[in-house]
């Protein structure tokens, strides 16, 4: 009986950690916007322009085909925009599974900036970060 009282309790403490856990790695991403979310804890100031580097997970709503038959759930983008040009570029972007398993990624060292459209999850990140 006291081994079964033990294990239950053991069972609940690493259910409330799990739990914990799952809710502070849901904390650090924030809403942009329907399907767009920002890496908080990974929000880095550039040092050569006024401007910021970040993550975004953007779920797939249709846009990202299929690659080698395997079905994109989300992507993961590292952006960096300029704020006083209002411009972004795109440097690495990693697109994930059903499971989190990554899939593909492509990494772009000829990346070149260009004009943030107004609108987009981009837009609304600049919006929040660059202040005149």
């Amino acid at each position: 009986m006291k081994k079964a009282v033990a294990f239950l309790i053991i069972f609940l403490l690493s259910m409330t950690i799990v739990k914990s856990n799952e809710t502070d790695s849901q904390t650090m991403w924030k809403r942009v916007d329907s399907n767009s979310f920002i890496y908080q804890d990974g929000i880095i100031g550039t040092e050569d322009i006024y401007g910021f580097s970040f993550l975004l997970k953007a779920y797939n709503k249709g846009q990202y085909e299929p690659v080698s038959g395997k079905r994109i759930l989300y992507t993961l983008t590292q952006y960096t925009i300029d704020c006083d040009k209002k411009k972004y570029k795109i440097g690495v972007i990693d697109s994930y599974g059903e499971r989190d398993n990554f899939i593909s990624g492509d990494y772009n060292k000829y990346a070149q900036f260009q004009p943030i459209v107004s609108g987009t999850s981009v837009a609304s990140v600049a919006e929040k970060l660059c202040k005149p």
